[in-house]
């Protein structure tokens, strides 16, 4: 059975506060975003740059996702989601885990300050097995850029309630701070540092889950076949999803070589106009498919 993370965004787009004090220069994101010096950058345009980027490294990994704060990669028309609605649609679609993604404030927010570095917070009451996943989070975290380790903190915040969103541990990560000016502009506003940190998250879930981390450039170095580990034929599971836009109904990613796997093993043979061998039954990724699918 597959492992479920909600992966949430926090506040809403327009959100009263939640944004940097006014950059003192103008910054380019990426080819999308450009902040023109004077401006506000939104907490939640960074929220879901990470959320967005976590989400794929999951999915590689094999993990199910759901969102909550955020509907798509599109940062500027998500509503602000009320806590408990957010936490009754967790609950309600039985995810094992909830991670919550900030960026911190300190301050008016209307001046930069010198409060720094990195967080995690649990819930003081229903924290179910939070502890040790927010350590080995904010590790992976802390392994990266360089940043002040901030530690673990206890809160009754609604989305680490363990309880209350029925997961078995639910963290929320603060990646840096926006009221601070080096933070601001070399961290949160910066793409690079979205991708980071999501593979960091991403990696400090493997790790307490037990489920093998797959970077992006990773390829099984061995045929594929329905006795290989389960890590790789989830990955082929994941990329035939990815190539086959049309595959219906898509693979469900979970390590089992079926049926279902092993007839569209034989579809995307047939649209690169492979064809098959007599033997050829769908049962065997070999070298040159597993070289199409790791470059999609």
């Amino acid at each position: 059975m597959s492992i479920k993370i909600n992966l949430d965004t926090g506040h809403g787009s327009n959100t009263a506060g939640k944004r940097t004090p006014p950059m003192p220069f103008e910054i380019k994101v990426n080819d999308k975003i450009t902040i023109k010096k004077g401006d506000q950058f939104k907490e939640h345009t960074a929220n879901v740059g990470v959320a967005v980027y976590l989400e794929k490294e999951l999915k590689r990994c094999g993990f199910d996702t759901m969102r909550t704060g955020w509907d798509d990669g599109n940062a500027f028309d998500d509503s602000d989601t009320a806590l408990k609605t957010r936490q009754s649609a967790i609950a309600k679609a039985g995810c094992d885990y909830s991670i919550s993604i900030h960026f911190n404030a300190f301050g008016d927010g209307n001046t930069f300050n010198n409060a720094n570095g990195a967080g995690i917070y649990i819930h003081d009451i229903h924290p179910g097995q939070s502890a040790k996943l927010a350590k080995i989070v904010l590790d992976k975290l802390t392994e990266g850029t360089k940043q002040a380790n901030r530690g673990v903190t206890k809160a009754s915040l609604a989305m680490c309630n363990c309880s209350s969103m029925d997961v078995k541990a639910a963290i929320l990560v603060e990646l840096a701070f926006m009221t601070n000016l080096r933070e601001s502009t070399e961290l949160m506003a910066n793409e690079k540092y979205w991708m980071e940190s999501a593979r960091e998250i991403c990696r400090g879930i493997c790790e307490y889950t037990g489920i093998k981390y797959m970077p992006e450039d990773y390829m099984p170095n061995k045929a594929i076949t329905p006795e290989s580990p389960k890590e790789d034929i989830k990955w082929a599971q994941e990329h035939l999803n990815a190539l086959l836009p049309d595959l219906y109904p898509r693979l469900k990613v979970d390590g089992n070589y079926g049926p279902k796997t092993r007839i569209a093993v034989l579809i995307l043979w047939n649209s690169l106009g492979w064809g098959k061998h007599m033997k050829d039954d769908g049962t065997r990724i070999g070298k040159s498919t597993r070289e199409v699918l790791a470059n999609i």
